[in-house]
């Protein structure tokens, strides 16, 4: 066997910029799992549902977040995580289009199965591209940034959404946020 060094390693710009594309999915999923609890009560008044029907929603997200985990892994090993973290990050935008327009309770439910489904892909696809894009003694590193990022969806989808819901709305909020998960 021949030990790697990191010259057989891509540059280091390059590798920071491919593995912060799937960061960056991973900050979305993050956002949109907390983004629900934030809008409550703007979600009860335009489905016309209760506390319980409102968490079910929420849920929605877990449910397919959960169910994705074990074909995620499989799949980033087939596909590699470039196809997969494209394919989820287009599927959670389409996810959040749907959430954000719909007009009943069914299909937002299944606008926030696609989300919940398609961004459980973001922390193994990271894994992966630090695997492939970086040294061995990088990947604490980048799992621990990992992580980081993730935090800070959360956090965005805290004061940050809840003040840009007070001033445009939850769907025109929603509608930008499908957009930015197509960016990625």
């Amino acid at each position: 066997l021949i030990a790697m060094t990191t010259e057989h390693y891509p540059p280091l710009r390059l590798a920071w910029l491919v593995w912060g594309l799937g960061a960056c999915l991973y900050l979305v999923g993050f956002y949109q799992r907390v983004a629900p609890a934030v809008m409550t009560r703007e979600l009860m008044v335009d489905f016309s549902i209760g506390a319980a029907a409102l968490g079910n929603l929420s849920a929605y997200y877990f449910y397919s977040y959960v169910a994705m985990q074990v074909p995620t892994g499989i799949l980033a090993d087939r596909w590699g995580p470039r196809r997969l973290l494209t394919l989820g990050a287009c599927v959670a935008a389409a996810g959040t289009f749907l959430f954000a327009g719909s007009g009943n309770l069914t299909l937002a439910g299944l606008g926030r199965l696609l989300i919940g489904g398609s961004v459980a892909v973001a922390f193994v696809g990271m894994l992966k591209l630090a695997a492939h894009w970086f040294a061995p003694r990088q990947y604490a590193l980048t799992s621990g940034l990992a992580l980081f990022v993730g935090v800070i969806g959360a956090v965005a989808a805290g004061v940050p959404l809840r003040l840009l819901v007070d001033h445009f709305g939850w769907r025109p909020v929603m509608l930008v946020s499908a957009g930015v998960a197509f960016l990625v």
